[in-house]
């Protein structure tokens, strides 16, 4: 059944809620386990100043597990130990601390519609109660009345998305300017000093890691486990780990020395000569995307933002990204076809704009969160 469950149409409100809930960069908010001795009263954090009992987080636990099942079907098994279901938790409660701040509520009719036009309880008839019993009993594993808060609670978060989101608006520009970032290419010029690079050169000695550790033991805090308070271990528990840690740090510091060497180089040199002179390479890429990935460099999106701002023959700033930092200059820009996107306006217009919500949204329930702790 859960084959069946991920292969049926998906109702777009639905996902809509996912989308609210499943986002990256959640905050750590002081849970402490959530097992099955704890009290329903007991306190696992706090949102706003306000205590968190653990039934209230297991039963958002369990509101984000359902919409991951529903989404990912007999997918949900290999894929969940990627999704940080607690922390979507969290998330889960602040919002709705923010839709009942807001005095958002949902009718029991919208409840009612709303499962009745899901098309997992749907057959050609209309609304299926078997299989609406079944999907709860044997996939879901949940009670009617717990199914249906959740869904009560999913389309307080929808309206609340369409509430904080009503006011954004694209004009002509930036639709365009979204469609160059979609559709045009383009190729640089690049000098790299990356990470792994200087990680190779670097051997700490055992003083050397010692002194790490005790400069920087707030990195090496651990988490609360089952109950137990956080900590921070003895060095010899996790001495590999303040190794990789100091070989790290140490060679971000020294790309960091090089790279600035040949920004400054960059002053009064070419861009190939002043990474000659600085012991670097300059190097030049095919033509990319901004979705794309580059070799040797990654994700384009940083690289490709960068260049569109950049005057022909001019340097960019040092930019980073998780391999190393970069100085780039712009090679060369296909143009688009306008044909194409005076064809295309209308339907991108309308992608655009749902992308500019979800991004708005996104630092909204980022800002959200820290208002939380």
């Amino acid at each position: 059944m859960l084959k069946a469950l991920r292969s049926r149409k998906t109702q777009k409100k639905i996902w809509i809620g996912l989308a609210i809930i499943i986002i990256p960069a959640f905050t750590f908010w002081g849970f402490g386990g959530s097992g099955r001795e704890a009290k329903d009263s007991y306190t696992v954090g706090k949102i706003f100043g306000r205590n968190v009992s653990e039934k209230d987080f297991r039963d958002s636990l369990t509101a984000v597990k359902t919409l991951a099942i529903m989404r990912f079907g007999d997918k949900f098994p290999e894929i969940e130990k990627y999704l940080d279901l607690q922390g979507q938790a969290w998330e889960r409660l602040i919002l709705l601390h923010e839709a009942k701040a807001r005095r958002i509520t949902v009718k029991d009719k919208e409840v009612v519609d709303e499962i009745q036009n899901t098309p997992y309880f749907r057959d050609k008839n209309g609304f299926n109660e078997k299989a609406y019993q079944e999907v709860l009993r044997y996939v879901l594993r949940l009670q009617p009345r717990i199914f249906e808060e959740e869904i009560r609670q999913n389309l307080e978060l929808i309206k609340l998305y369409e509430q904080v989101t009503k006011n954004v608006k694209l004009n002509d520009e930036e639709i365009y300017r979204a469609y160059l970032k979609n559709n045009q290419e383009l190729s640089i010029y690049y000098i790299a000093c990356l990470f792994p690079d200087y990680a190779k050169k670097v051997k700490p000695g055992e003083e050397e890691i010692n002194s790490f550790f005790l400069r920087n033991k707030a990195m090496f805090k651990e988490p609360p486990v089952d109950g137990e308070p956080a900590h921070i271990p003895e060095l010899n528990e996790i001495k590999d780990k303040v190794k990789e840690a100091l070989i790290a740090e140490t060679a971000r510091q020294e790309a960091k020395k090089k790279i600035e060497e040949c920004a400054e180089n960059l002053k009064t040199m070419q861009f190939h000569q002043a990474a000659a002179s600085s012991g670097l390479k300059s190097v030049s890429t095919e033509f990319f995307k901004s979705d794309g990935t580059i070799k040797e460099l990654g994700p384009a999106e940083i690289f490709w933002d960068n260049a569109k701002k950049l005057e022909d023959g001019k340097p960019s700033p040092i930019i980073s990204n998780e391999q190393g930092y970069y100085i780039i200059m712009l090679k060369s820009v296909k143009p688009v076809d306008e044909k194409t996107f005076l064809a295309e306006k209308e339907s991108f217009s309308r992608k655009a704009l749902s992308e500019a919500k979800n991004k708005y949204f996104i630092e909204f329930v980022t800002e959200l969160k820290r208002k939380a702790r």
